[in-house]
């Protein structure tokens, strides 16, 4: 059976660096690893959420590793996971990337005090070769100020993999959540802060913040549908669901921090059947279908009754019957 706190792809504990093949730890594997309780021996731990309808190369990764430590997970389901280094650096090169261009910017930093700053801002962005300069990128905050909303994310390549992806920036993003429920009424909004670099992690942080407020460990990825949009806009939102739209989300929560608005993820459970209603329909239709055949006994027994008439009789069984008539009455 697997456990969050051990790398799904190779089994070896994020805590304490363990190779569980081989030997074994006494740490508390059953807790998700974070900043907060991560040691020194394993630097970097990634947390992901598995998606059935994800990029085919990543899904049979996961079969692969799901039928060879026997964790018995229906892939039919989303479900939480985490990696290490090397193993996150392999399911990342099985994704689709798209072509990458020899320079690109290094950050954009935003402050909330206004537009024009923002602006400002932009320009003095020093567009570096991350090739050639990666080493000199600072890991604090570009601005020291308590406004600033990006921060270098610089991680430091673990020895035993050359991870192309190291440089990665990450985004605190305060947000309400509000939960709509299949029934159509909507629970009370709450406030939350994550600091995020990725869909997988903004996504498995939400779901853990649905589980908490319905007091439900049940609910997957699958039972609901995530959007977002500004808090005092009017219409449904845009779907937070893929990279493309994540990228879309932090591009509108820039804009929504710098004029001081407050994003708004929706969360809209979907409805699910009632087993008592499925079993009444099949005998509902059971029924219906045993009321048909009755009814085709009944007329079936009625034509085998019946007298045939003259006209369906051969000609020759006519004749026979005159004959047959005749012969009775001289007797």
């Amino acid at each position: 059976m697997y456990k969050i706190g051990t790398c799904f792809g190779c089994q070896k504990c994020l805590y304490c660096g363990i190779d569980l093949k081989v030997g074994i730890c006494n740490c508390k594997k059953i807790v998700k690893p974070s900043r907060k309780n991560r040691t020194d021996l394993v630097k970097n731990a990634y947390s992901r959420v598995f998606d059935h309808t994800s990029n085919p190369k990543q899904f049979e990764f996961i079969k692969i590793k799901n039928e060879s430590f026997a964790y018995g997970y229906d892939l039919a389901k989303s479900f939480q996971f985490s990696f290490c280094s090397t193993c996150n650096s392999s399911y990342q090169r099985l994704s689709d990337k798209k072509p990458k261009s020899n320079n690109s910017s290094l950050q954009k930093i935003c402050t909330s005090k206004n537009v024009l700053q923002l602006s400002q801002l932009e320009k003095q962005v020093e567009i570096i070769d991350l090739e050639t300069s990666a080493s000199k990128i600072p890991h604090e905050p570009i601005i020291s100020s308590n406004d600033s909303l990006f921060y270098n994310g610089s991680k430091h390549s673990n020895l035993e993999t050359e991870n192309e992806d190291n440089i990665e920036l990450e985004l605190e993003i305060n947000y309400k959540l509000s939960i709509k429920q299949a029934d159509g009424t909507s629970l009370p909004a709450k406030n939350y802060s994550v600091t995020i670099s990725e869909l997988d992690e903004f996504l498995l942080e939400i779901q853990n913040n649905i589980t908490t407020l319905l007091k439900n460990e049940n609910i997957d990825a699958n039972d609901y549908n995530v959007s977002f949009k500004s808090e005092k806009a009017q219409g449904a939102g845009t779907l937070l669901a893929d990279v493309r739209d994540f990228t879309n989300f932090k591009s509108e929560y820039i804009k929504l921090m710098a004029v001081k608005k407050v994003m708004l993820i929706i969360v809209t459970m979907k409805k699910k059947e009632n087993p008592v209603d499925t079993k009444r329909k099949k005998k509902e239709s059971n029924s219906d279908d045993d009321a048909v055949c009755d009814e085709d006994s009944i007329l079936n027994t009625h034509n085998k009754n019946k007298v045939p008439k003259i006209s369906d009789i051969s000609l020759l069984d006519q004749r026979i019957a005159k004959n047959v008539t005749e012969l009775r009455r001289e007797s």
